[in-house]
């Protein structure tokens, strides 16, 4: 079944040892569950995956899995640097009850060829046993995947959609969009509406941890063809993320997490080296909070 909707890129939910705080990934679940949400995303960007160890990381898939009893599609971020690491955590995160595999190219090191990386994806869509997600973060990674190659690795089985920002891909937009076996999901949230207006498939919104309802209604009023009540939507979130982000990105990771804390769902500890939010900052988050009813 084609993959649509709102996909979550969840926050990793953390103890003051960086461990994962079981009761609020399980809060955390619970409440994206209950509001709509389409698929969980695990160990995004905004789930700073890269900062997690091996064992937590486990950990945390085991205990979603555990929490949503199938109710919602899971899909788990098993990216690192190379083709070991990856296959070494994509077992563990099947073994865990992953549904779908989210796979960016490798990084660190740049390829020197496009045939690298679709030698990558080919080897792990034949072997991986889930189907797979195309994740391009080309800004992290130093590899960003070419159109041409987006397109050829989209007719394979096992590999059943993209993620990343369309309209820097719009001839891979144009060429992928409408088809019935291939999932294009928004990552940018600047430009959620107008993808979907233009026919990407569903969003993936960093913001949605928090801001899930009108993540979820700006995805069902674009549905149901009401583009210009998506845009107004979409005007409120820009709002939503300023305020939680900070000026420049500068708490995009703790912002969301103090705001989710205040709501009583999970701490606000992170594993990334972000500077605490001010005391100003956290005044403009509770504001925000009670200024859209946010629960």
């Amino acid at each position: 079944m084609k993959l649509t909707g709102v996909v979550c890129p969840m926050v990793t939910p953390l103890d003051s040892e960086q461990r994962i705080d079981e009761a609020g990934t399980r809060r955390l679940v619970s409440r994206l569950i209950a509001k709509g949400v389409d698929g969980l995303f695990l160990l995004g960007t905004m789930g700073e995956f890269p900062m997690l160890v091996e064992a937590e990381k486990e950990r945390l898939v085991e205990i979603v899995a555990d929490e949503n009893r199938g109710r919602v599609k899971l899909l788990v971020n098993v990216s690192a640097e190379g083709p070991r690491k990856t296959e070494l955590f994509l077992k563990k995160a099947v073994e865990a009850g992953a549904d779908l595999l989210v796979l960016t190219p490798p990084y660190y090191y740049n390829t020197r060829d496009p045939k690298e990386i679709r030698d990558y994806y080919l080897y792990f869509s034949a072997n991986s046993g889930r189907p797979i997600l195309i994740y391009d973060a080309g800004k992290y990674t130093n590899n960003p995947l070419p159109d041409d190659l987006l397109i050829e690795l989209s007719y394979q089985e096992e590999i059943i959609g993209f993620k990343g920002m369309l309209f820097n891909h719009l001839p891979a937009f144009r060429e992928l969009t409408g088809r019935t076996d291939f999932s294009l999901f928004q990552g940018d949230e600047s430009s959620l509406d107008l993808a979907l207006q233009l026919g990407a498939d569903g969003v993936v919104p960093g913001i949605c941890s928090l801001a899930i309802d009108p993540c979820v209604q700006l995805y069902r009023r674009a549905l149901a063809g009401d583009f210009q009540g998506a845009r107004a939507i979409q005007r409120e979130l820009a709002e939503i993320q300023k305020t939680v982000y900070g000026t420049g990105g500068r708490h995009w990771g703790n912002g969301q997490k103090y705001a989710l804390s205040l709501l009583g769902i999970c701490q606000e500890y992170i594993a990334t080296t972000l500077l605490p939010v001010s005391e100003s900052d956290r005044g403009e988050i509770r504001r925000l909070l009670e200024k859209y009813a946010i629960d």
